[in-house]
C-alpha cells in the first residue's frame, strides 16, 4: 500500500526507495563477542563505502511565495515606521 503523501508527490517516494532501510549498524551496542565486533566492523565498512544514489535537488521557491513575502516585509516596515512618527 503506498501512502497518500507518495501518491501526491511520487518524486519523494523516488528518492526513499534507493535508501538503505533496516536497522542501522551504527546505531546499536556494541558486541561483545569478537565475531560480532568483526560483524560489525565489516557491516560499517560496507555503509562507509556505499555511494549515495541520492542526488539532491534545489527545489525553486514559487515566484508568488517570493512576492508575498516581499510585500509582508514592506507593510511590516511601513507599520514600524508609522509608530514611530506616533511616539
Amino acid at each position: 500500500m503506498i501512502a497518500s503523501n507518495f501518491r501526491k508527490h511520487p518524486d519523494a517516494m523516488a528518492l526513499q526507495l534507493v535508501l538503505a532501510f533496516g536497522k542501522p549498524v551504527w546505531n546499536t551496542k556494541r558486541p561483545t563477542s569478537r565475531m560480532g565486533r568483526l560483524l560489525r566492523s565489516a557491516q560499517a565498512a560496507l555503509v562507509k563505502a556505499t555511494p549515495q544514489l541520492v542526488s539532491w535537488v534545489e527545489v525553486q521557491t514559487p515566484g508568488w511565495f517570493v512576492a508575498f513575502k516581499r510585500r509582508a516585509r514592506a507593510l511590516a516596515r511601513s507599520v514600524k515606521r508609522n509608530l514611530l512618527s506616533i511616539f
